[in-house]
């Protein structure tokens, strides 16, 4: 979707001309610091060759690599998959390999892979260097499959960072583009790995290193439609792809918002493809369509730094730092999209939400009224999801539908057909909520479900002449559909926030359950935990794999142990829960005017004195919890219990010392020392300690200034 693509365009078929092939199988030969990667036997043709090979030879001592002509290696000491890269180190390097992989899609005959496993390898004094030793966890924990590297997807000759217009089009502009390895031709703000991949494709290494994107994939082959609704069976395929991109990339609390450079956290370009395999003698057979949306952090410079509060204090920039940025981000999208829709979900008129909606439309107002070629091209809407959508009343998504339909139908969608681009789409709806995550998923599926509708009628396969929705015309594909959409929304999720998305419940089902409501209330339990106890560990992960973080030979890496909320956490709580358990094991007792047996039979001496105590404790509830003004029920359970003569001096006392020593005093020291880990959380929480002031865009204004907000 470049600028000034018009509809009318032609392309040539990407596929057309065949790539230089990326080696589909490695083998790797280890001699401590000394690496030699080259084509496995069974990925050349013929079988062994006895001819010299291009050698990948990288020292991960001095960080060099470069291609040499080699005969094969005898004996190699592992095979992998394909090479991510080379990431440095503080002393060294270290190699990051592709281990094990399953397919999950095909796009254009060739198959798509997730990373099921992957390994950092590194020479023996580079592992033996103390600073490094934590920079090689974090890089384990950045490519884990079941960590930070959850998404991971790459493919031998279809290019994962490029949308299908966008690759069609580049290609009709430039002939030999195609031809081009897919790390060589990748878009480098969607390519993952493009940092650590920067010094193997430096030295050569196109066809040993693979792009890789983070992010979801998913089909769904041989879905069955008919000519007309009616006629003829025809098969086709929906394939739902996302592409994070590699700038501001990180965690919930960790990256909020842009920074100076336009660039936004939780940026996700999100692709369906509809492609019609057959059969072969329909006319649309092998004619693909695509439909892309986007999500993305509100443009503004603000942060919302964790610090242990379940909703942390949230600051939101001046209009005149967050204007530059704000307009660098439109102006890079809409020189990527043409026109840009900008659909804010955030809560309106109250709270920090309300705050930054007021923000958000303040700086959209001013670039769309300021007549630039920018503003020209983009539109904002606002819609309060949670006033509209709240207590399950999600058939109101239909009054947001009324606000983006013209734009939908102007954009349009891609058309790929006998090797041409028939039609290209020329605008995206860019949607956001706080995280992006939940509320943006659920609008983003209502867009897509249009879509595909759209692609349907113009393939003809929807009833012709009828206003049939995807639900009515095709109930099956639909249920599947929504699977798809809540697959995807949850992946996302887990990699911006640690569990899946909430509303998931909706977008799976089309209902809002109770069921739902209790799944979204352990989400967010877990995020409260994750995000201030585990995500500033991930952030530098992450900071580290994009390479956010540089290493050199001179700076030690600042990671140190952290301090741990969790013990003095749970004593906290165990000491408000042994007051709590203390008092509603004795409050049977002295409601019911029995002493306890084991306390009989232990002190029989003292049965008196405890009975004494009893009638105290009664005469306590009488004047306090059971007082008439709480209500008649009450009031005659207080006059009964008044009846029976209190205890005498001692014995009141006696009960006053073992309510306060074994109720009170648990339960006041848990409380207490909750709000003071409350209090100093910001200095407690997991913080990422490689690049912190990536996470601070701006400034906590001093007390009293407007700017200080607080979620509510």
């Amino acid at each position: 979707m470049t600028a000034g693509a018009t509809a009318d365009q032609k392309s040539t078929d990407v596929m057309a001309t065949a790539p230089q092939p990326m080696h589909s199988a490695l083998s790797v030969t280890i001699q401590d610091a000394r690496v030699l990667i080259q084509p496995s036997a069974s990925s050349t043709t013929g079988g062994v060759r006895t001819q010299p090979l291009h050698t990948l030879v990288m020292d991960l001592d001095s960080n060099r690599a470069e291609m040499q002509l080699m005969p094969r290696q005898g004996h190699s000491t592992m095979d992998v998959l394909a090479v991510m890269g080379m990431c440095k180190l503080h002393a060294g390097s270290a190699l990051i390999v592709v281990t094990a992989a399953k397919p999950v899609a095909q796009l254009r005959g060739t198959d798509v892979y997730e990373v099921v496993e992957a390994q950092v390898l590194a020479s023996t004094n580079a592992s033996q260097n103390r600073a490094n030793q934590a920079l090689l966890k974090l890089l384990r924990e950045a490519v884990d499959p079941h960590g930070a590297g959850r998404g991971l997807y790459f493919s031998y000759f279809y290019d994962l960072t490029h949308t299908a217009q966008r690759a069609a089009l580049l290609a009709s502009s430039d002939a030999t583009w195609a031809a081009q390895p897919t790390s060589q031709r990748a878009e480098q703000h969607f390519m993952w790995n493009r940092a650590m991949a920067a010094p193997l494709l430096s030295a050569g290494a196109h066809r040993f290193v693979v792009p890789c994107i983070l992010g979801f994939v998913q089909q769904l082959p041989g879905l069955t439609f008919q000519e007309n609704g009616r006629g003829p069976q025809v098969k086709a395929t929906v394939t739902l792809l996302a592409r994070r991109a590699a700038s501001r990339a990180g965690t919930r609390q960790w990256r909020r918002g842009a920074d100076t450079e336009g660039y936004v956290a939780n940026y996700a370009e999100t692709e369906q493809l509809l492609t019609v395999d057959g059969p072969a003698t329909h006319p649309a057979a092998g004619t693909t369509m695509s439909y892309v949306v986007v999500r993305g952090s509100i443009p503004l410079l603000w942060t919302q730094l964790p610090n242990m509060k379940y909703k942390p204090t949230t600051v939101i920039g001046p209009s005149q730092v967050s204007g530059a940025a704000h307009d660098k981000h439109f102006t890079s999208m809409v020189q990527q999209y043409n026109n840009v829709l900008a659909v804010n979900l955030i809560n309106q008129g109250h709270g920090t939400e309300g705050k930054l909606e007021d923000a958000f439309r303040a700086e959209a107002t001013r670039l769309i009224g300021s007549g630039s070629p920018i503003g020209q091209a983009m539109r904002y809407v606002a819609f309060d999801f949670h006033a509209e959508c709240g207590q399950g009343k999600y058939h109101r998504l239909a009054v947001l539908w009324d606000q983006l339909a013209a734009d939908f139908k102007v954009h349009g969608l891609f058309k790929h057909l006998n090797g041409q681009a028939a039609a290209t789409q020329q605008g995206v709806v860019r949607v956001n909520c706080i995280d992006c995550l939940d509320r943006t998923n659920v609008v983003q599926g209502v867009l897509a479900r249009k879509a595909v509708e759209v692609m349907l009628r113009e393939l003809g396969l929807m009833p012709s002449g009828s206003t049939l929705t995807l639900p009515e015309a095709y109930p099956l594909v639909e249920k599947q559909f929504k699977i798809m959409w809540a697959d995807h929304g949850d992946a996302l999720s887990n990699q911006y926030a640690g569990t899946g998305a909430m509303k998931s419940g909706f977008t799976r089902t089309g209902k809002r359950t109770m069921g739902g409501m209790v799944d979204d209330g352990a989400k967010a339990v877990m995020r409260y935990y994750l995000n201030n106890y585990q995500d500033g560990r991930k952030q530098d992960a992450i900071d580290l794999l994009t390479g956010a973080y540089r290493c050199d030979t001179v700076n030690v890496p600042p990671i140190k142990p952290q301090p741990s909320p969790i013990m003095p956490m749970m004593l906290a709580l165990l000491a408000v829960g042994l007051g709590a358990h203390n008092f509603g094991m004795a409050l049977p007792y002295i409601l019911g005017q029995t002493v306890p047996p084991a306390m009989a039979e232990a002190d029989p001496d003292h049965l008196q004195q405890s009975q004494g105590m009893l009638h105290g404790a009664r005469h306590l509830l009488s004047h306090v919890v059971f007082n008439p003004p709480l209500g008649s029920v009450s009031a005659s359970i207080g006059r009964g219990l008044t009846s029976t003569p209190a205890a005498d001096g001692p014995a009141l006392h006696a009960l006053i010392g073992a309510v306060l020593g074994y109720v009170i005093l648990p339960v006041v020291l848990g409380l207490s020392l909750l709000v003071l880990l409350v209090q100093n959380g910001k200095h407690l929480v997991n913080k990422p300690q490689l690049c912190p002031n990536l996470a601070v865009t701006v400034q906590k204004p001093r007390t009293g200034e407007s700017e200080k907000t607080k979620q509510h």
